[in-house]
């Protein structure tokens, strides 16, 4: 492994500590691969060479600050980055530069990371298509709306990105790419300084090429924030300590989903799970215990809901400038009665109570991460596949629990496939550790794309 663009973030920071890398030797050999690449696959809204390139020469003089020391990093541009753009992927924040560090991207550079540059977000963070193409196949799409993270770390444009997540943008992307992504529990990580779409239901994760990278990123960027009062209170892990490889007990695989998956990500699920069997875990059968067509349709009551209050002022200011599917959301959410609204979140607390009783029999709930494969580049959202997908991933944004999604091969056309795993309330250790020994034990591993 002579390019070091083609390290994870963990070993990339062993080689820094063991005087084996400099930090400007990684960073280089990085916007190497952004020189490269980045014309075809079109993951970057910004890249901050100048700034990148001195953050690492002060970690190489000896400035080692924590954890991430030198460790480059992408930030989805919805997360606020002082010093560079945060567009959010529409025109009417064009050029946008903000005056402060959110409290995830400070956090990651008093650790010591070097932040390469903001990521492309689909507009708002919704569905409506982006520039960003799929590194394993041009012609596809690379799923939204953490595109431009999931898409950079799937060919080696970078280690790992901050992405988020309201309904699937963090697993959805990281399924299509072939990539490692990870949702905490609602309120793990503060979300002051990100551009939200729906405040009760947005979450910040991570895309990276191990579930080890995830714990580390997650280790300093978790915990109560003054800014944030969504933030939980509650003790942070030491997640790289906690989160060593570790043989899950029981896991209960969520079938449900099956028969309107593609046939060849359902036989990959099936066959995943008897080989979780072979490998000595208690692997039920069920499935979830309520409609997933009901609980989506609860999701978007409370997702458009509180999109239209937050674009109120600006949608009705500049509702031209809002791509189709954003525009539609804002528009529906103004029409959604309250008494709809508030029957919204009352189901959502009962399924996560119903999640949950399921969670105190099994450590972990299995299930695909997507139930199709990615979609030609460009094409509008909806239709059954989108629909599907959707209900894969919105059993833990609209709950709340945490969820993570690993590589599991790929199809017939060589597009990737992945499983998601869940894991109970602030229990993110131990979904880690699950994820950890899945990687080793079975091969769930990411790939680095080439894009031809």
């Amino acid at each position: 492994m002579n390019e070091p663009w083609r390290l994870t973030l963990s070993e990339g920071i062993r080689r820094i500590r063991e005087g084996r890398l400099t930090a400007s030797a990684w960073v280089q050999s990085l916007l190497g691969r952004v020189d490269a690449l980045e014309e075809r696959v079109r993951a970057w809204v910004q890249v901050d060479r100048e700034g990148a390139l001195a953050a690492a020469a002060r970690i190489d003089q000896g400035e080692m600050r924590g954890g991430l020391s030198g460790a480059p990093v992408g930030i989805k541009d919805i997360i606020d980055v002082k010093g560079l753009v945060r567009e959010a992927g529409s025109p009417l924040f064009k050029g946008y530069v903000p005056e402060e560090d959110s409290v995830a991207a400070g956090r990651l550079r008093a650790a010591g990371a070097i932040i390469l540059g903001k990521t492309v977000t689909t507009q708002f963070a919704n569905p409506d298509p982006g520039p960003t193409r799929n590194p394993w196949n041009l012609s596809r799409s690379p799923g939204g709306s953490s595109s431009g993270s999931a898409a950079a770390v799937a060919c080696g444009m970078v280690p790992a990105a901050l992405g988020s997540q309201t309904g699937g943008s963090v697993i959805g992307p990281a399924t299509f790419c072939g990539v490692v992504g990870f949702k905490p529990t609602r309120g793990r990580v503060p979300l002051a300084g990100v551009f939200s779409l729906s405040w009760t239901l947005d979450h910040l994760g991570v895309l990276s090429r191990t579930a080890e990278d995830a714990a580390l990123l997650l280790a300093h960027i978790a915990g109560a924030h003054p800014a944030d009062d969504t933030a939980a209170d509650a003790p942070v892990p030491d997640y790289p300590a906690e989160s060593l490889p570790r043989r899950p007990g029981s896991v209960l695989f969520l079938k449900g989903l099956l028969s309107r998956a593609h046939p060849e990500v359902a036989d990959a699920a099936l066959r995943e799970a008897a080989r979780l069997r072979e490998a000595g875990v208690a692997v039920e059968e069920g499935d979830l215990p309520f409609d997933f067509d009901l609980m989506h349709a609860t999701h978007r009551i409370i997702m458009r809901a509180e999109a239209a209050s937050y674009h109120e002022a600006l949608f009705r200011a500049c509702p031209e400038d809002y791509a189709p599917t954003i525009r539609q959301t804002v528009l529906s959410g103004f029409m959604i009665p309250a008494v709809h609204y508030l029957r919204a979140l009352r189901f959502r607390a009962r399924l996560a109570r119903e999640l949950e009783t399921l969670l105190r029999r099994h450590e972990l709930l299995l299930l695909p991460s997507m139930a199709s494969f990615p979609p030609p580049w460009g094409a509008a959202p909806g239709g059954k596949p989108s629909q599907v997908n959707r209900l894969a991933t919105e059993a833990f944004s609209h709950s709340g629990l945490p969820c993570i999604t690993l590589p599991a091969g790929r199809g017939k056309e060589g597009l990737p496939m992945g499983l998601q795993l869940g894991g109970r309330r602030f229990g993110e250790s131990d979904l880690l550790a699950a994820a950890r020994w899945c990687e080793e034990e079975l091969g769930w591993r990411s790939e680095i794309a080439n894009p031809a």
